[in-house]
């Protein structure tokens, strides 16, 4: 009688379920092709591109656009015998780099457009990718400043590249570019305020700094990282470097450069191999200022400047505040400012003296201007750039290296036919 209750209740308890099973779960693969990662050779061709909205290739004058406040600073090299003229983008929003040069004819002043490409020695700003600077990568240990920005330059033969990042530069093989050492700018005789580009001539690195105020200077380093200290003047007792604020810091040529204080009112150069300076005065006639108003205006603080002075000092002043210079055998060629943008000044390279102002074309019509167009400009009108010899273009590359030296067997003189 047990066993006939127990067994259909085994029978029971081992009954299947109804319920239909689960059909597992098919996961959808993303079918969508990945987007390859932006290579530096895509990011140069942007930067092409943005540089051609603001210069026409092949421009043979000056686009107006030049004369706003925040476009490209129109900068002054010598290269051979070629006076080269770039305009440097120094939009901290984008930092282009060089986004059009030319070679000036000094008899004329007419333009023959160039591809851009960095000035020898002088330093360019550049936003960083990736922590890199146009392919020079910065080391796993290095700090990277909030602002990413970083300050380069090119030495004079283009085959070593200073990455200055933050308080440290970083040495690169320009080829390879492959990182070969690395120093700091702080400490002993090291820059101290805020550094804001970093330029090379010779075996010398030059790191401009500059305060919120009105104090700028110039370090000078070895490229082995070995600090020389700031460029001071001749018998100074202060230690303090020459400020180049209201001045301007220029490479003169493959051995010296020059700091121009207030307006090129006295320049001191500096040679690269031993450190020797020289001063140069220009004789100024006196304004019509009282002492206290003259000092107020080289520390920016107009309100305390009458209408008198002031229009007095930037009649003298203003087109060589932080005008630039190259040398020559016998004159500076100079890059002016202000309201003489656009033109080089020939000045004697003893007193200061401005011999001669060659007058560089402006496009008409607003527009970047082709070769050939209409120009504004007291001087000849420039001829065609496709009448000109035309320079051999450097091979296209992810990166530019700087412009290279003209192959000339003459004298390298920038200022030649300048007279």
């Amino acid at each position: 009688m047990i066993a006939r209750v127990l067994v259909p209740l085994a029978l029971v308890a081992c009954g299947g379920s109804n319920k239909p099973a689960k059909k597992p779960k098919v996961v959808k693969k993303d079918t969508k092709p990945v987007k390859p990662a932006e290579t530096e050779e895509d990011r140069e061709k942007k930067r092409t591109s943005a540089a051609h909205s603001i210069v026409p290739e092949g421009a043979s004058c000056l686009p107006t656009a030049l004369k706003d406040n925040t476009a490209p600073r129109l900068e002054l090299a010598a290269i051979g015998s070629d006076a080269v003229v770039c305009a440097i983008d120094t939009d901290e929003t984008r930092l282009l780099g060089p986004v059009a040069c030319w070679k000036v004819d000094l008899g004329s002043g007419a333009l023959v457009y160039q591809p851009a490409a960095p000035l020898p020695g002088r330093g360019i700003s550049v936003l960083l990718d990736d922590r890199c600077a146009r392919g020079y990568c910065l080391p796993k240990d290095a700090k990277v400043p909030s602002t990413k920005i970083a300050r380069m330059a090119w030495n004079s033969e283009g085959s070593k590249v200073a990455v200055l990042v933050g308080d440290d530069v970083h040495l690169y093989d320009a080829s390879s570019r492959a990182h070969e050492s690395s120093f700091s700018i702080r400490g002993e005789k090291g820059v101290t305020n805020d550094p804001v580009a970093v330029h090379w001539v010779g075996d010398t690195l030059f790191v401009e700094g500059a305060d919120q105020g009105p104090f700028s200077a110039v370090w000078a380093f070895k490229a082995d990282g070995n600090a020389v200290g700031g460029i001071e003047a001749i018998g100074a007792k202060d230690g303090k470097p020459i400020s180049t604020f209201g001045g301007s810091f220029s490479l003169l040529d493959k051995t010296r450069v020059a700091v121009a204080e207030q307006g090129f009112s006295t320049v001191t150069v500096y040679e690269t191999s031993n450190g020797q300076r020289s001063k140069l005065v220009r004789k100024l006639t006196k304004p019509p200022c009282k002492n206290e108003e003259v000092d107020a205006y080289w520390k920016d603080e107009n309100d305390k400047v009458t209408p008198k002075c002031k229009d007095a000092l930037q009649k003298t002043f203003s087109y060589l505040q932080g005008a630039t210079a190259v040398a020559g055998s016998k004159n500076f060629l100079v890059m002016l400012r202000g309201p003489r943008l656009g033109e080089l000044a020939v000045l004697d390279s003893k007193t200061l003296a401005e011999k001669k102002a060659i007058k560089l074309p402006w496009c008409t019509g607003g527009g970047g201007g082709s070769a050939g167009a209409a120009i504004e400009s007291d001087e000849k009108p420039a001829k065609d750039a496709s009448d000109a010899k035309e320079d051999k273009a450097p091979a296209k590359a992810s990166t530019r290296a700087p412009a290279r030296k003209a192959k000339s067997g003459g004298d390298e003189d920038p200022d030649a036919g300048g007279e």
